[in-house]
């Protein structure tokens, strides 16, 4: 009983400090739109700034612990990562400076929606070919203005028991520009007894964001190994750059968990 009542304890303090982070962050969403009348690529810094600051405090008050290894790239860049939670975002942010390629759907979530839009994401539906070829206009103006971007070339988040098959029209850009992909691994571990990061830090599945988020703040020893590769795929067609990344990222990933108790394929959050 007490183990409850402290754990519920930690988890709404911590909410309470994540959503004042969060509204600070709101409030400075405002300031790049105003720098932007002068200079893009200023107005670019200074939001990615904000939201590597916002994300590094964030992960301190949710008690996650960030563990880094590796040649982190330098923009402007293309880096691929497994996915296996609305977490990654964070831990790459609190990393690396770089904009996201997310699915179209988040710019229609409430309340998130807008946020995900104001941080710069270029948004890709791949259910139709209009919506990839704007998805790669997208990427190639933040790349061509000396950016970063970042994307989850599997195209899902899952428990973390594989590397799943990375698809190849995310690495149409790459054979595009003839820019390399830098590849970055991450996993989640937890000494917590009452708590797994295959289940408890991994989101997937009919899991729903709500309670998996809020009893991600009731434990504590939650870290996230991530490790950028210092190989990187040479520019090549988009099919075997994405079979060299995941090739890549398989032989550097350490799966957190073994398929019993989870079945291999029902681990995803969506299909892409």
């Amino acid at each position: 009983m007490l183990r409850f009542l402290l754990a519920h304890t930690r988890g709404i303090i911590r909410l309470i400090v994540g959503l004042a982070a969060l509204a600070v962050l709101v409030l400075g969403l405002f300031l790049p739109p105003l720098v932007r009348i002068v200079s893009s690529s200023a107005a670019d810094k200074l939001l990615l700034s904000m939201l590597g600051v916002w994300s590094r405090c964030t992960l301190l008050v949710m008690g996650v612990k960030v563990v880094s290894s590796g040649p982190k790239p330098v923009a402007p860049y293309l880096l691929a990562c497994n996915h296996l939670s609305y977490l990654d975002v964070m831990i790459l942010w609190s990393q690396v400076d770089g904009f996201f390629l997310g699915k179209a759907e988040l710019a229609k979530w409430p309340v998130m929606g807008p946020l995900i839009r104001a941080a710069g994401t270029v948004f890709i539906n791949r259910t139709q070919r209009r919506g990839v070829i704007e998805a790669i206009k997208g990427i190639t103006d933040k790349v061509n203005a000396g950016s970063g971007v970042i994307f989850f070339p599997e195209g899902t988040s899952s428990s973390g028991g594989e590397v799943r098959q990375y698809k190849s029209n995310m690495f149409q850009v790459a054979a595009q520009s003839e820019l390399p992909v830098h590849i970055a691994v991450l996993r989640y571990t937890t000494s917590s007894k009452h708590n797994h990061a295959e289940k408890d830090m991994a989101w997937w599945g009919e899991m729903t964001f709500t309670p998996h988020f809020y009893k991600l703040l009731t434990f504590d020893n939650k870290v996230a190994q991530l490790k950028f590769l210092a190989e990187t795929v040479a520019h090549a067609d988009r099919k075997e750059m994405a079979q060299r990344a995941e090739q890549l990222a398989v032989a550097a990933f350490e799966p957190m968990h073994q398929f019993d108790e989870i079945e291999r394929g029902n681990d995803v959050s969506f299909t892409a």
